[in-house]
């Protein structure tokens, strides 16, 4: 199509860029004592003889301490 244009040299229609507005995102709230909220994260990774391990860390929000880490293969 494009080549067949370009023989008629005729103009090729121009598509705009549509561009997606953004809402801002809430601001997170910060705890005021411990144990109130956690988070927790997933990593995982291999060794080089394709043995693959994960690890779930789980953290507390207040004082940024981690509450444990849970190894497996």
């Amino acid at each position: 199509m494009y080549r067949i244009y370009c023989e008629l040299e005729l103009n090729m229609r121009i598509k705009p860029k549509k561009r997606l507005k953004w809402d801002k995102p809430k601001e997170l709230t910060v705890p005021d004592q411990p144990n109130v909220v956690w988070s927790m994260d997933f990593i995982a990774d291999h060794l080089e003889d394709t043995w693959g391990f994960g690890m779930l860390n789980a953290f507390d929000d207040f004082n940024r301490e981690g509450l444990g880490i849970e190894i497996d293969f």
